[in-house]
């Protein structure tokens, strides 16, 4: 029995330094400056899962956790192990060269199985998310089951509620960072705090919790680009062809059919259009209504010279029933132009082209 015992204790502080080691390694990935898909770093990755795993299966062995006990009753130095599914999670999402399918639902698989724990043992109530694995029904053989669903409309509320819910983890995210920090300076060496040591832990998981949530959705998300390359490349979903953008032309508008004639000679590559021409040509692409009855359209005024001529006589008109009325402020106007004029003789103060 004693020699069990001692065995026992070996093991556990074996797999205390494994942990250890695997947890700076994974730190040293986790704030590396080195290109992801470097020699080196994937050397680095594929070496801490490799010690991760050696630890789950050791924490398996010895038994460490029960289902029946909250993490208030665990003991301080086990704490951490609760960790090795979020930190197994997060160096799987980090691999290269192998397939992009496996290593999404095995981080999937991690993630959540370190959710279920967390609830589990009562560090926290959530709802936990349910694996979306990658692989289609049938293996993609088929067509996917039943008929395209029509996108239901935006729930603004839920998004709303997603979206602080989401600032809350990461402004709650950021100050435990800051106190895990501050807790690791204050940890010395050679002395144990056990206090210290267990609200460490404590920070610690609370952040994975968050990490793995976010990671959870954007893996998520990737599943379904995964599902529709998959069908993609069998044939299942056929791309459609980019739509042919019109080419962009430079237009120079003109007044009249005369004008068109006299600049078009001059820029013979550019379509020169008159403003009738213009207007139609614009009408039937759809870019503008046609005119109504009720308005009269601005290239009319434009282009009739008798519209111009009615307005200045109605202008004129206008001026001579304010001078038969005796209108008070047309009165004063005109007498402060003729003042103006006794004053000053016709052309002084021009002086351009003088010399």
């Amino acid at each position: 029995m004693d020699v069990k015992m001692a065995t026992s204790e070996h093991s556990e502080e074996g797999l205390s330094v494994v942990f250890d080691k695997a947890l700076a390694l994974h730190d040293e990935v986790d704030t590396s400056t080195e290109s992801s898909a470097s020699s080196e770093f994937q050397l680095k990755v594929k070496k801490c899962i490799m010690m991760l795993e050696d630890c789950t299966r050791l924490v398996s062995l010895l038994n460490i956790f029960s289902r029946n006990e909250s993490y208030k009753e665990v003991d301080t130095e086990h704490l951490k192990y609760f960790m090795l599914p979020v930190l197994l999670g997060d160096m799987n999402t980090r691999l290269s060269g192998t397939e992009r399918p496996e290593i999404v639902e095995a981080s999937q698989i991690y993630y959540i199985d370190f959710l279920q724990r967390i609830q589990d043992y009562e560090f926290a109530e959530m709802k936990i998310p349910e694996l979306k694995p990658v692989k289609l029904e049938g293996g993609g053989s088929g067509p996917p089951p039943g008929p395209p669903e029509i996108p239901a409309r935006p729930d603004l509320a839920q998004m709303n509620r997603e979206r602080d819910a989401k600032m809350a983890r990461f402004r709650e995210r950021k100050e435990l960072e800051g106190e895990i920090t501050n807790m690791k300076n204050l940890l010395n060496p050679g002395t144990r705090d056990e206090d210290l040591e267990r609200k460490l832990y404590i920070n610690m998981i609370k952040r994975f919790v968050h990490i793995a949530k976010d990671e959870l959705e954007s893996l998520q998300i990737e599943v379904d680009v995964l599902q529709y390359m998959t069908l993609t490349k069998s044939g299942q979903i056929k791309e459609e062809a980019p739509k042919k953008s019109r080419p962009f032309k430079p237009i120079i508008i003109t007044k009249d059919k005369l004008q068109k004639e006299v600049y078009g000679l001059g820029y013979p590559s550019m379509p020169v259009l008159s403003v009738d021409e213009f207007y139609e040509q614009r009408v039937k692409e759809g870019w503008w209504k046609p005119p109504t009855s009720s308005s009269a359209a601005l290239q009319d005024h434009a282009t009739n010279p008798e519209s111009i001529a009615l307005a200045e006589e109605e202008g004129l008109r206008e001026e001579e029933d304010k001078e038969e009325r005796d209108d008070e402020e047309e009165l004063a106007r005109k007498r402060a132009k003729d003042d103006w004029k006794d004053d000053h003789r016709r052309g002084e103060g021009n002086r351009h082209n003088m010399g």
